[in-house]
């Protein structure tokens, strides 16, 4: 398909209507996800960035995307209670254990979050996953301010000028990575320079399938690169003129 984000695929919600302009991807009957939106898989105690993501999520009743977010067999326990709010929830483990999941939503974006509870019985072993979408782009008029590589949560956010954080825009099948010579952190180099010949305003994934400059590459590919950094957008400037940050 032709895809331009601006034209065709802006996704909008409304408490009345939902969500609409939401592409999905379905292999019938085991798999449902997004088609443009990259999944998202992380560890949202992980490190501050992903903590202060975290904290800004609101509770919601489950809907159509949380469903995709989850496996087919276990989209019905979106609907159960938690542990500690019921110990005789369907997905609770002897009272004690859990394997639920719980709905939230980005109040900024309105991304759907599913967030899978384990936890043993004894609660020897917990912990939140959390499962989103990326989006496609940032807010209408805000600008990139800072580029923020987080290794202990392995995710790559993006600040704006208005102080709020987002996952970096992506789209399936083209993650960002650091540290090695290949496709994540070619792609990185990509956006790094679509932002800065747009001085942050255009940071919609999907970049041009050519040869970033070999500066920006290189810086990507290497050490300094893989290590939880924040780039403010002067920075992402001297990198793609001199190969280095500072």
């Amino acid at each position: 398909m032709s895809y331009q984000h601006d034209r065709d695929l802006h996704l909008t919600y409304s408490p009345e209507r939902g969500y609409w302009h939401f592409m999905l991807y379905i292999e019938p009957p085991a798999y449902t996800g997004g088609a443009i939106n990259a999944g998202q898989q992380l560890d949202a105690f992980a490190s501050r960035y992903a903590a202060e993501w975290r904290d800004r999520l609101t509770p919601c009743t489950p809907d159509a995307l949380h469903v995709t977010l989850v496996a087919p067999d276990e989209a019905p326990q979106l609907w159960h209670p938690c542990v500690y709010d019921d110990p005789e929830s369907p997905s609770a483990v002897a009272r004690d254990g859990c394997v639920c999941w719980r709905a939230f939503r980005d109040p900024i974006t309105w991304l759907p979050v599913a967030v899978h509870h384990y936890r043993t019985v004894t609660g020897n072993h917990e912990h939140w996953e959390h499962h989103t979408y990326a989006p496609l782009a940032l807010p209408d008029g805000e600008q990139l301010t800072a580029l923020i590589i987080d290794r202990e949560a392995d995710m790559v956010w993006a600040r704006t000028d208005r102080g709020a954080l987002h996952i970096l825009p992506e789209k399936q099948t083209a993650g960002y990575s650091t540290g090695y010579r290949g496709s994540g952190p070619a792609e990185l180099a990509r956006m790094i320079e679509k932002i800065v010949a747009s001085d942050g305003y255009d940071v919609t994934p999907g970049t041009p399938n050519r040869r970033p400059a070999e500066t920006v590459l290189q810086w990507a590919s290497s050490h300094a690169a893989a290590r939880t950094q924040e780039l403010s957008l002067r920075q992402l400037v001297l990198l793609c003129r001199t190969g280095v940050v500072a």
